[in-house]
């Protein structure tokens, strides 16, 4: 009989200390669960220091650095510019399932999706033909989702967050819109009539095409013939430009004087034949020709998986076409620049003339939990150091005039961060490219 009461009151104490352990972690998943929220407001009223209480860092750590400086929005703009920082940090949420906390000893963890306004589709223009920054980002409906993931610790008593992931991507739209110094002179407006240039005369060459220093047409009706020749092109890549358009999701069609000469360029993006992939391509029209002719193509700029990022931006001398592929654990982001102009060497205009890239290596081992990363930077197939590879890049980036067309969410430490404070070209989908055409043919 004394033999069943011990046994019953060990089944209560254990049946009790169970109850109890569930206790426990229900108040700890609650816990956990208003950090998350507390962090989510922390974002939206960009207040880091809010932030920066929920965690275990103290100043000199590193993880306190890299989030304050992800965070770092203190620099100044007139209230305007603040506004529209206002809109996208506004629109942040941490998506997340409270049951996914796993907990192991004093420590926790969870996957998070960060959702925010997807503003790298918005055309931040300053002369955009219909909108201002502010009217782009509120009529943006559509969000983006970062993956994340935050690691919790247990110190003194209550929970803080002990790390946490791919912040500088939340925030990359950092700087995105600060009134760039030097605004270059935009594409042609399609809503305004293009200057006329005088009728050739009887001494104008009939069978020889102008070099590349010419500044203005030969014609006065080349702009409506190449618009016209530029209609064509189009009509024959319909299929191609409007499959790129559903797989990327993105404005595939743009036009803009690359060379100044007067005569806008055709450029578009087109699937490759395989829905994988697409490539772009770049029409000029010849004058003394009478067409346009396709003057570079630059393959597989976009793919889908998890690399699917591109750039495409004008410097005063090149034309750069910025590129990844890859996987999380081996990267690679290529620079392919176009010539401009003639220059030494024998690259001539419209020339690949330099190829940069930086490559990024990951190696885990799961024995120690532990990830090494291996970085390498070339130019023309030259080893260069992360300084000088850097440096150059920079370098292109501060001479760019304006941005053609990107799907690229880029961190502060990208050397193409710049682009975002640059102005860019208005682009269009294949609809809306032929009325443009089509209006600007006569």
């Amino acid at each position: 009989m004394k033999y069943k009461k011990i046994i019953a009151s060990f089944l209560c104490v254990v049946i009790t200390a169970g109850f109890a352990g569930c206790d426990t972690t229900k108040k700890d998943r609650e816990a956990i669960s208003k950090i998350i929220d507390q962090c989510e407001d922390a974002f939206k009223d960009d207040d880091f220091e809010a932030f920066a209480d929920l965690t275990d860092w103290d100043e000199d750590d590193k993880s306190y650095q890299q989030v304050e400086k992800a965070m770092n929005f203190d620099f100044e703009v007139d209230d305007y510019y603040w506004d529209c920082y206002r809109l996208i940090l506004d629109s942040i949420e941490i998506d997340y399932d409270i049951e996914d906390i796993e907990f192991k000893g004093d420590k926790a963890s969870i996957s998070v999706k960060y959702e925010v306004l997807d503003w790298k589709d918005v055309n931040f223009k300053v002369n955009d033909l219909y909108l201002t920054y502010k009217d782009a980002i509120e009529d943006e409906k559509d969000t983006i989702s970062i993956k994340g993931k935050i690691d919790f610790k247990h110190v003194d008593g209550e929970w803080k967050i002990n790390k946490i992931t791919n912040l500088d991507e939340l925030f990359s739209f950092n700087g995105l819109i600060i009134e760039p110094d030097y605004v270059p002179t935009p594409a042609p407006d399609p809503t305004e009539t293009q200057p006329t240039v005088p009728e050739p005369t009887d001494t104008q060459p009939t069978t020889t095409e102008p070099t590349g220093t010419s500044e203005t047409t030969a014609f006065a009706d080349s702009y409506g013939k190449a618009m016209a020749s530029f209609k064509t092109v189009l009509e024959r890549n319909r299929e191609a430009i409007q499959l790129t358009e559903a797989v990327f999701g993105i404005n595939a069609v743009g036009f803009c004087d690359l060379d100044g000469n007067g005569l806008p360029e055709l450029y578009f993006i087109a699937d490759d034949g395989n829905d994988y992939s697409a490539s772009l391509h770049i029409f000029e029209y010849k004058e003394y020709a009478g067409e346009a002719v396709e003057i570079i193509m630059s393959p597989e700029i976009i793919t889908q998986g998890q690399a699917s990022n591109y750039i495409i931006y004008l410097t005063d001398k090149e034309l750069i076409v910025t590129y990844t592929y890859g996987e999380s654990y081996s990267f690679t982001v290529c620079s392919d620049m176009f010539a401009l102009g003639d220059r030494e060497g024998g690259c001539e205009k419209w020339d690949l003339c330099e190829a940069y890239s930086r490559e990024t290596f990951t190696d885990y081992d799961p024995a120690t939990d532990t990830e090494t990363v291996t970085k390498h930077f070339s130019h023309n197939g030259t080893q260069l150091t992360e300084d000088q590879y850097m440096t150059e890049m920079k370098d292109f980036t501060n001479r760019t005039v304006i941005s053609l067309s990107q799907k690229f969410v880029l961190s502060s430490n990208d050397p193409e961060y710049g682009l975002m404070s640059k102005p860019s070209c208005r682009t269009f989908g294949y609809g809306l490219a032929i009325e443009y055409v089509e209006s600007e043919m006569n």
